[in-house]
């Protein structure tokens, strides 16, 4: 078996799985942006390293280096799933889902800290920054989720939020 074929594979394997986890964990915005961007340039080695006959032997191989690098880390089936077949998988599907949840963690942990703010302005500008916030997340969402099934869902969950801070 070709050594830089089974590193490669591996890198991108580890890669995606972490960068997964992120998207699916992260409250950070732009740290989830810039994390989809760059799970959509390792899927491409994925998909064509699936067809190799050892694909399978370079998974398992990967999985114990991820293992091996993140020991309190257990490989979630998401992670799992996208690594064996990611022919099926929809990243703007798995994208415009981790933008909503990303938001909706952002949103509570931003009311938490507004409601121990102490001055009134102080809270009416915290306000307008997470309404700001989630419209740019809308925005996000209508750019490069238009098309997915979950959408309009989505978009009615976070048009909810500003509804509830407005």
């Amino acid at each position: 078996m070709d050594t830089f074929f089974v590193m490669d594979t591996q890198r991108a394997i580890i890669q995606t799985m972490e960068s997964l986890y992120i998207l699916a964990t992260s409250k950070n915005i732009e740290t989830i942006k810039s994390r989809y961007d760059f799970l959509l340039t390792l899927l491409p080695t994925l998909k064509s390293a699936k067809i190799n006959s050892q694909y399978s032997n370079v998974i398992q191989s990967a999985i114990g280096q991820f293992k091996t690098m993140y020991p309190a880390s257990v490989p979630q089936d998401y992670q799992l799933r996208v690594i064996n077949d990611p022919e099926t998988f929809d990243p703007s599907e798995f994208y415009c889902n981790s933008l909503v949840d990303a938001t909706k963690r952002y949103y509570e942990k931003q009311l938490e800290e507004i409601n121990a703010l102490k001055k009134e302005s102080a809270k009416t500008k915290r306000v307008a920054k997470v309404i700001d916030t989630i419209k740019l997340v809308q925005n996000e969402l209508h750019l490069k989720c238009s098309a997915s099934k979950s959408y309009s869902t989505a978009n009615a969950g976070l048009e909810k939020i500003v509804s509830a801070l407005g």
